[in-house]
This record gives structure tokens, C-alpha cells and sequence, in this order.
């Protein structure tokens, strides 16, 4: 019978299907994918610690690892020793200067973990000659013989590329690899992360050994040390993945709303077949038994359809990781028994639950009033009383839930914000159609096709309901998303302008700017604008520093609203070294000493704003004596690339010995991984979207199919089939429309929970709630749509059936 009843209505049920196979998927491939990122780790590790039988870590200074390396060569069971470097220092590639990562070549082959993808390694004795990871070659178009110049420990060493490397991904994987002799006795070029042996006998002996002599310092054996390696490179891979799950349990919390929805409205249009069988006697728990039986199957073959739609995602996964970011390491995907039960029993579980209150629902209809056709759905039934008395307790402790997680328990207030919408849902059968009743003088103003579409959607406030729920969900999760993002993008550019006001400075501490420079400046590509600002020296309360007087044009290319720009002619913005004054305090009031005398002005320390004070240039001009240019500020285009204007002044400045400085490229890596996050936050959520748009288009298709009669007495009363399309096209409008208004609703009041609760210890004050009116419009927008999208071929289907067929379908 169960077998039967799934080929009758099959596609029916495709809906709830590919909504099951989407949610289990999305767990298969996260668990595929952490799996391949977990090995192409360890795999890395291994690369560049596999041979090493003895480890040492937590030396301290560089001289305490010199003389711990001395004392393991002279053991006579190690083989070799070798030191890993590690620094950071700018490097001037033909393309521009950029800081870089440094990298140490083992001088014993036994522990050299590089190996040369092209040309070769540097001479382990060589001083001028250094290799370059693959990714760091493409990016700055360097090949084997050309030259770089390395800034590190106040010096300038040109090195020659002789190779390069391919990047593994582990610890020790760096932009550039000198030789181990360039780091040693050098302190100012890099600091050692640890000491690797090799041992030519017993490494558990060797390791006790070592351990006598080695003080603070941490002694194990390699093997230890690699599991140490690889628990440390896998545990952001885990940290992540469980993140990433969150999402999942959002996808499957949807796709079980969708499947219960399915079932909802497909059980009332079988109505009639399950009352003909409790009156040939099966019994209620039979009935129920068998729509839980449905829903188990549909939960087996989705599962396992997910499964196989998992691995195929994840497997063009890496492929794309591997071509997107060649230097991120990923194994083969693999799936464990334990990989594939768990997603697979998940949704078998939650397709089976999901079905279980409409099953019962069914199963406990008497046969009578099942075979009598019933016009009207009556929501005041005690089944309606206990649904409300359920939703009030959930939004109060939802709620109750919420208010806590703001006080700093981000998991409590998760908890609170799924138990409250879940109470919300609960209520769509009264919410619903009290929103739909007040929109209906707008209904009413569209002709007969609006009046028909306001009634129909009024007399089934379940069945409105149910056709609501799923994109209600779809806009409450993209809505929270976009104005906690919003709200968070707004607070974080807010710390951006009052740290880093300005993009880019070319100063000269104790001269002249030359002109030559500031039209050198002003002629680099992605320059919005660009202003030279005179300047002179001046005693400031106990410090000396260079006063620069800036005027409109430099005041308007300075990031913000309420910091440099509202400098006042008797104030004086100090940077936060100065040591002017003892003490930051609103109100200070500071000596200025020029050559016309002292002036009493008052003080406002200032990040962001370089080594010297800033005033107007009309405060400037009062000081008297001569001034010349002494800064040059730049605001970069909104378009620019950051890094190629960075690199394009720092090599002006350098021709003349200027220094540069700001904050431009800091706020653009900051913004990028804003970004980032934002734009993979959203894009886990639209697999739970996509499921809501696949239940929006399923219910509206089951409504339609449910009223094949009703609209079939239409047509029969003079309804022709456009009427009848712009009718079903009204009532879908309608409905989306009032999801859209409570999503939006909903998702802004969680957007703000949200945003107070991840807030708590980033921000030094609460970020204020941001709404982007622009994507909430086109949230607006896109539900209507997707709602019109989603009736076009239920509403063709149904104006294609002849009244009089329709009048008599079951």
C-alpha cells in the first residue's frame, strides 16, 4: 500500500524530496571536504617534519637554540641538525615593494624539506641567492635569475633567484627560502621556531639526552612532535567545520518545515482516499503507521541520493580549491561509514519526524467527517488552542533566551533565537491571515481577480499558512544575515575611519617635501585625491614636532565624520606618541612655542595621523615664519587596488628618503575578510533558502492541486482562464508579500540579537543596528517574485483543466 502511494503521487512528493537530498548533501560534502582538508594538512606536516626524529620547541632567544643545536651535533647518536627560521621583512619585487614571509633551507640534506619545482635550491653557504614559492613567482612575475632586494635588519641584500618552490601548506611554508647560515647570528633577521634532529640510532635515547641539558626548552621525540604538528594544523579545520554544520542544522531545521508542510497539504487532498480505508477497517494507528512509513522511505531514497550528490560536490571542491588557492593543501575526499550513516540517518530521521504530526493528524480524522467535503477550516478547535498555548511558551522563553544570550552566551542565545521563530511559526495560522485581512482594501482595488484571491487565501488559514511558512523562513534568514552584516560593516568601518583616517602619507620628518614628489603622487593610477600640506616645527607642550596646517582640500579626503574634519581653528590634533602632554583628556589645553610666541590651544590626541600635530591652515598661517610642504596625503579610489597604489608611492618615497605610511592597506584586508565572511555566510545560507524557494513552489503547487474543484466551479460560473491565472497570481503575491513584511520583520529584531551578542569583547562599544534599505528592497522585490515564479505552472496547470472534468475530480 506504501509502495502504491508514493507512484500515485509521486511527484508530489518531489519537492519534499529534493529538499531532503539538498540537507543531507550539504552535510556529506562538509564532511568529504574537512576530511581533504584534515589530510592535505597532515600530508603537509608530514612533508616538512616527517624526517625528523627529534624535535625541540620553546627555546627561547636565538642563542639559547645556537647552543642547544651545538650540544645535539656533538651527541654522537644525531645524524644531523637543523634550525627553522622564520621572519617576516619587505621585499622589492620588479612589480613593487611588499612584506613577505621568510623561510629557512635546512643545511643538512637529511632534513631539507624543499625541494625545487624549478631551477634550484640556494647554495646552503650562499649569502646572495635565494628561492621563491611558486604562488609568490606567479604573483610578481619573477623568474629563475632575476633579482629581488631584501630590507631586513636595516639592511638591503640584493639576492638572485636561483628556483622555486612549491608551497605545501604546513608550518615552514614561506613566500622566500634562505639558507639557515643567512639567519645565524643575525637576531634582527628571524626568530627559530624549533630545532629538528636527525638520529642515527635511538631517538627515544637521543631525546633523554637532549632533555638533561635542555632546560625550559620542550624535548620530544618526532613522531610526538608530527602528532603535535598535525593536531595544531587540523584544529581551524575542525573549529570551522563545526561552524559550517550550524548551517547544515539550519538546512535540514528548513527542510523539515518543507516536508512537514508537504505532507500537511498532501494528506488533506487524500483525505478522502484515508477515510474509504478506515472504512474498510484499518485502524487509526495503521493509518498514521503508513504516512510515517511514506515519510521514512522518501527519507532513504533522499538520503541516499544526498549522499552521492555530497561526494560529487566535494570532489569539485577541491578541484576548484586546488585552482582558486594553490597553496592550500587538500587531500583526496574520502567518506568514513560513520561519514555517511550520520547525514543518512539524520534524514531519514527528520523526514520521518516531520511526517509523524500529520500522520497522526490523519490517522485520528473520523471517516464521516473525512468523506464530507469541507469549504471552511475552523483554526478554533482545541488542537488551535493547544498550538497557540505552545507558541506563547516558546516566545517567552525563546525570548527569555535571548535576552541572556546578549549578556555574552552566544550558544544561549542561538537556542533562544531557533525556539522563538519555531514559537513564531506556530502563530503563521493567525499572523497570517490578520495581515493578509488588512491588506484586503488593497486586494479589493485589483477587480474581481483581487477580491477572489483575498477570499481564497482567507479560508483556509492553514493551508496559508503552510504556503507562507517556507519563504517566511527564506527572508528571515537572508534578512538577518544582510542587516547584521550591515550593522557590523558599518561599526567596523566607524573603527577604521577613527584609527586609520587617512589612506596613505609621504612625510619628511625635518624637511621639505620636494614638489617633484607631490606630482609624482599625484599622478599615481587609483589617486582620488591628493593634497601637499605646509608645515613648520614647533615646541608642543613638552615635545617637538612638525605642526602641518590643513585646509578644506585636505580636510575632505580624510576617512570619517567626526574626527579630523571638525578641527577648529584654536585646536590642535596631537598623534597618540606624542608626549605633549602628560594626560588625554577632553578639554587639555597645550603651549604651542613658534617664533611669534607661545598660544594656548586645545588638544585632542589622534590615531592614524603619523608623527606629527596637526592644525588648520589658517591656525597655521598665525604662527608665523616660513613653512614649506611637509606631508602629502592620499585617498585612493573606491575601485583602486591597494596594494599597487602602496607599492607605487612607497617607491617614490624611497628616491628621496621619505617615509610612508597609513592605513590603506590595512582597511582594505580588513574589509576583504569582512568580505569574505559575509559572502560565505550568505552562501551557506542559500542552500537553507534554496530549500524555503523549493517549499514555496511545492505548497502553492499542492494548494493549487488541492482546489482543482473550487476552481473549476469558477471557470463553470463565467471565470475565464486568464481571470483564473491573475487570481491564483494575486494570492500568491499576497501571501509572499506578507512573508516578506514578517521576514524582514523577524529577521531585523534577530539581526540585532545577533549583532549584541557577537559583539560582546570585539567592539569597546555595541555596534548600532544598520539597515541596508537597498538590499531590503531587493529582499522585498526577489520574495514577490520568487512567490509570481512559483504560480506560474500551478496556475497553468489549473486553467488548462475543463470545468466540467475538474467538478468531478477526487
Amino acid at each position: 500500500m506504501i509502495i502504491a502511494s508514493m507512484r500515485t503521487y509521486a511527484r508530489r512528493y518531489v519537492a519534499a524530496l529534493l529538499a531532503i537530498v539538498i540537507a543531507t548533501g550539504f552535510i556529506v560534502s562538509i564532511n568529504a571536504l574537512s576530511a581533504a582538508a584534515r589530510e592535505g594538512s597532515r600530508q603537509a606536516v608530514t612533508q616538512q617534519y616527517g624526517r625528523a626524529d627529534v624535535a625541540v620547541t620553546g627555546a627561547g632567544e636565538p642563542t639559547a637554540f645556537a647552543t642547544l643545536a651545538r650540544r645535539a651535533a656533538a651527541d654522537p647518536g644525531v645524524a644531523a641538525v637543523a634550525t627553522s627560521w622564520a621572519s617576516y621583512a619587505g621585499v622589492r619585487f620588479p612589480d613593487g615593494p611588499q612584506d613577505v614571509s621568510l623561510g629557512s633551507i635546512a643545511t643538512a640534506p637529511a632534513l631539507r624539506w624543499q625541494q625545487a619545482a624549478s631551477g634550484r635550491l640556494p647554495s646552503v653557504s650562499s649569502n646572495d641567492e635565494v628561492a621563491l614559492s611558486t604562488s609568490s613567482a606567479t604573483a610578481h612575475d619573477v623568474s629563475v635569475g632575476d633579482t629581488v632586494t631584501l630590507s631586513v635588519g636595516g639592511e638591503d641584500r640584493r639576492l638572485t633567484v636561483t628556483g622555486t618552490v612549491e608551497a605545501a601548506g604546513g608550518p615552514l611554508t614561506a613566500s622566500l627560502y634562505l639558507p639557515e647560515t643567512s639567519f645565524e647570528g643575525r637576531d634582527t633577521i628571524g626568530f627559530p621556531l624549533d630545532l629538528v634532529i636527525a638520529t642515527s640510532g635511538d631517538a627515544g635515547a637521543v631525546a633523554d639526552r637532549l632533555d638533561r641539558v635542555a632546560g625550559d626548552a620542550t624535548v620530544m621525540t618526532g613522531a610526538a612532535y608530527l602528532r603535535d604538528q598535525w593536531l595544531q594544523a587540523t584544529q581551524g579545520i575542525d573549529i570551522f567545520a563545526k561552524l559550517i554544520f550550524v548551517f547544515a542544522g539550519i538546512s535540514l531545521f528548513v527542510g523539515a518545515l518543507v516536508i512537514a508542510n508537504t505532507f500537511t497539504i498532501l494528506l488533506a487532498q487524500r483525505s478522502r482516499d484515508l477515510a474509504l480505508l478506515r472504512c474498510v477497517g484499518a485502524l487509526r494507528a495503521q493509518v498514521a503507521r503508513s504516512v510515517v512509513a511514506e515519510g521514512a522511505l522518501l527519507g532513504v531514497i533522499g538520503s541516499l541520493l544526498g549522499v552521492a550528490l555530497g561526494y560529487g560536490i566535494s570532489l569539485l571542491g577541491v578541484v576548484l580549491i586546488h585552482g582558486l588557492s594553490p597553496d592550500t593543501p587538500m587531500g583526496t575526499p574520502a567518506l568514513t561509514l560513520g561519514a555517511v550513516l550520520v547525514p543518512a540517518l539524520l534524514g531519514i530521521a527528520v523526514t520521518a519526524a516531520a511526517a509523524y504530526a500529520p500522520a497522526q493528524r490523519a490517522g485520528g480524522q473520523s471517516p464521516l467527517a473525512a468523506l464530507n467535503p469541507q469549504d471552511v477550516v475552523e483554526i478554533r478547535s482545541r488542537s488551535g488552542a493547544v498550538r497557540l498555548a505552545a507558541a506563547a511558551v516558546l516566545l517567552l522563553v525563546g525570548g527569555a533566551a535571548l535576552v541572556l544570550g546578549i549578556g555574552g552566551s552566544l550558544p544561549v542565545g542561538m537556542v533562544g533565537g531557533m525556539l522563538s521563530f519555531i514559537g513564531v511559526l506556530l502563530l503563521t495560522p493567525v499572523l497570517v491571515p490578520t495581515a493578509i485581512r488588512a491588506a484586503g482594501p488593497i486586494a479589493r482595488r485589483l477587480g474581481l481577480a483581487g477580491r477572489l484571491a483575498h477570499l481564497n487565501s482567507l479560508r483556509n488559514p492553514r493551508r496559508t499558512a503552510a504556503t507562507s511558512t517556507a519563504l517566511l523562513i527564506g527572508v528571515t534568514l537572508i534578512t538577518s544575515v544582510v542587516v547584521g552584516a550591515s550593522s557590523i560593516s558599518h561599526k567596523v568601518n566607524t573603527s577604521l575611519d577613527t584609527n586609520h583616517p587617512i589612506d596613505l602619507m609621504v612625510t619628511a620628518a625635518d624637511r621639505a617635501v620636494p614638489d617633484r614628489v607631490v606630482d609624482e603622487v599625484r599622478d599615481v593610477d587609483g589617486a582620488s585625491r591628493v593634497a601637499a600640506l605646509p608645515g613648520r616645527t614647533a615646541e608642543v607642550g613638552d615635545d617637538t614636532l612638525t605642526v602641518l596646517g590643513a585646509d578644506p582640500d585636505a580636510l575632505a579626503l580624510v576617512h570619517g565624520d567626526d574626527a579630523i574634519d571638525e578641527l577648529a581653528a584654536d585646536e590642535i590634533l596631537l598623534p597618540v606618541s606624542s608626549t605633549a602632554l602628560p594626560v588625554d583628556e577632553p578639554g587639555t589645553t597645550v603651549t604651542v612655542r613658534t617664533s611669534t610666541g607661545p598660544q594656548q590651544m586645545t588638544a585632542r590626541f589622534v590615531s592614524g595621523i603619523g608623527d606629527a600635530a596637526i592644525v588648520r591652515a589658517s591656525t597655521l598661517d598665525t604662527m608665523g615664519g616660513a613653512t614649506s610642504t611637509r606631508a602629502v596625503w592620499l585617498r585612493a579610489a573606491d575601485d583602486a587596488d591597494p596594494r599597487e597604489i602602496m607599492s607605487a608611492v612607497s617607491a617614490i618615497g624611497e628616491t628621496s628618503d621619505l617615509t610612508v605610511s597609513g592605513g590603506l592597506t590595512e582597511r582594505a584586508d580588513i574589509l576583504k575578510i569582512l568580505d569574505v565572511v559575509l559572502a560565505v555566510t550568505v552562501g551557506l545560507l542559500a542552500i537553507a533558502v534554496l530549500i524555503a524557494l523549493i517549499g514555496v513552489g511545492n505548497t502553492l503547487s499542492l494548494s493549487v492541486l488541492e482546489r482543482v474543484r473550487e476552481n473549476s466551479l469558477l471557470r463553470a460560473l463565467g471565470l475565464d482562464r486568464s481571470g483564473l491565472r491573475a487570481m491564483l497570481a494575486l494570492e500568491a503575491l499576497l501571501m509572499a508579500g506578507v512573508s516578506a513584511v514578517f521576514g524582514v520583520g523577524l529577521g531585523t529584531a534577530y539581526a540585532w540579537f545577533g549583532v549584541k551578542t557577537a559583539s560582546i569583547g570585539v567592539f569597546a562599544t555595541s555596534p548600532s543596528l544598520t539597515m541596508p534599505w537597498g538590499q531590503i528592497a531587493l529582499i522585498l522585490l526577489v520574495a514577490a517574485l520568487a512567490g509570481l515564479a512559483a504560480c506560474v505552472l500551478p496556475a497553468r496547470r489549473a486553467a488548462r483543466i475543463a470545468p466540467a472534468a475538474g467538478l468531478v475530480a477526487d
